[in-house]
């Protein structure tokens, strides 16, 4: 049993390690910050950056601020739980129309055309070194083990917080038959998870892929899964239907031409999972974040009937108030006709 001292040291040591892991990696951070390329065509969204040098400061600090859980003390606000959301969760493939349900972050099940779809799992509360997760804004209250029957995992791309390797490994021990699919520069990642099957489709190339057509599609965004922060893979959005109703899956990107050309290629969709938060410091992420207008600005792109709000509120990520977050995901969605919504961890929305 563990003294008084010791207990009382304990927050303190944490803290310390904490601090030590970060001094360690924030010389990787400065090169790694002055990294060129987000997935976007020059020029884009560069009016809202600050000049490479300051960047490349303010990036170290952005990123040393996460690692020590710095953003978000005393705020207090985050997404919501449902009631009783582990049997929720369980059943969210169980209905007889297509439905979407809200893991937090970028973690969603998507079910249509009899299909159960995972998206970016990030559901186990086991620590990881190779495999480490920012500070959570709100307990996990969804194991894997409380998931419904899993088809297929689709993962838009590889960084930390959207591919978490003991998630994965307890997946792929559940549903031993299970497919994965990736971006570019993923798959050996998700080959440390285990035996799993992994599908590598091409981009703007439609597959029929177990009844349903799924197609790779653009994001404006990168997988940088190393301590230089450099460039390892490619992010992907997905396009998913059944033939009767088409759902959009964006599970991180700043804002750019491709989501017009998606529109183009696959409009109307009848949901789009977008991203809505993480978007501050602006003038250090806008170019690998959208902001809450640009989301709703990528719903009408795409011609969504329906835009779910995703990747904020679970993670201490960036300095925004959540609730700010989705106050102006909302505002957005009134002020350019777009219906936008967001759902609690374990809500489930049908897709209209």
């Amino acid at each position: 049993m563990s003294s008084p001292v010791d207990r009382a040291a304990s927050p303190l040591a944490w803290r310390m390690c904490k601090m030590l892991a970060a001094m360690l990696v924030l010389p990787a951070l400065l090169v790694g910050c002055t990294a060129s390329g987000t997935g976007q065509g020059p020029g884009e969204r560069r009016s809202e950056l600050a000049a490479a040098p300051v960047r490349v400061l303010g990036l170290a600090q952005h990123h040393v601020n996460i690692a020590l859980g710095s953003y978000h003390w005393g705020v207090g606000d985050a997404a919501e739980i449902a009631t009783a959301a582990a049997t929720r969760v369980s059943q969210a493939c169980s209905g007889d129309r297509p439905a979407v349900t809200w893991l937090g972050h970028s973690s969603a099940i998507i079910y249509i055309g009899g299909r159960c779809l995972l998206t970016d799992p990030v559901l186990e509360p086991k620590p990881s070194t190779i495999s480490p997760l920012p500070q959570r804004l709100v307990d996990m209250p969804i194991r894997v083990d409380d998931l419904p029957e899993i088809d297929a995992v689709v993962l838009s791309h590889g960084d930390y917080d959207h591919l978490h390797l003991p998630t994965m490994t307890a997946l792929a021990r559940r549903f031993p038959k299970l497919e994965v699919l990736v971006p570019p520069g993923v798959a050996g990642f998700v080959q440390q998870a285990g035996s799993v099957r992994i599908i590598r489709p091409r981009l703007g190339a439609p597959m029929q892929f177990q009844g349903l057509t799924i197609t790779a599609e653009r994001a404006h965004h990168e997988t940088r899964r190393n301590l230089t922060a450099l460039k390892s893979g490619d992010a992907f959005s997905w396009v998913i239907t059944d033939g009767r109703k088409k759902i959009l899956f964006i599970g991180d990107t700043g804002y750019g031409p491709a989501f017009r050309q998606i529109g183009r290629s696959h409009g109307p969709v009848d949901l789009v999972l977008v991203p809505i938060g993480a978007y501050e410091p602006r003038e250090l992420v806008a170019d690998m974040h959208v902001n809450p207008e640009e989301a709703v600005r990528i719903a009408r792109e795409v011609g969504a009937r329906l835009a779910i709000g995703i990747h904020w509120g679970t993670f201490k990520l960036s300095p925004e108030r959540p609730s700010d977050t989705v106050h102006r995901f909302r505002h957005a969605g009134r002020e350019m006709g777009v219906k936008a919504r967001v759902l609690p961890i374990g809500g489930t929305v049908a897709v209209p």
